[in-house]
């Protein structure tokens, strides 16, 4: 299962700021703690194209969806909230399909 996530920063900080907190220690190790994660992956824009663009996606493979219904996933949302927007945030649960 693999789940995307869009993340937008909390308006009241910079978007260095945000970058910073969600590779950050104590975000890093709130979501090691989530069972049946095998792998994380953070997409960090560089340069925003627009003040309406994303900050980053971040890209989330599980064992299986109860491993998203966890109590470490959700104190992984809860951690979040110090530096994510989670009105704009949101998740897709996709389907990876490799083309080329």
């Amino acid at each position: 299962m693999k789940v995307l996530f869009v993340v937008f920063k909390r308006p009241d900080l910079s978007h260095e700021q945000c970058l910073a907190e969600w590779s950050g220690a104590q975000h890093v190790a709130t979501v090691r703690k989530v069972p049946g994660l095998q792998r994380w992956i953070q997409n960090s824009v560089g340069t925003l194209p627009s003040p309406s663009a994303p900050d980053g996606i971040g890209e989330l493979w599980f064992d299986s969806p109860k491993a998203m219904e966890s109590p470490e996933m959700g104190a992984a949302v809860e951690d979040a909230k110090r530096f994510l927007d989670l009105e704009k945030t949101f998740a897709l649960v996709v389907e990876e399909r490799p083309v080329v």
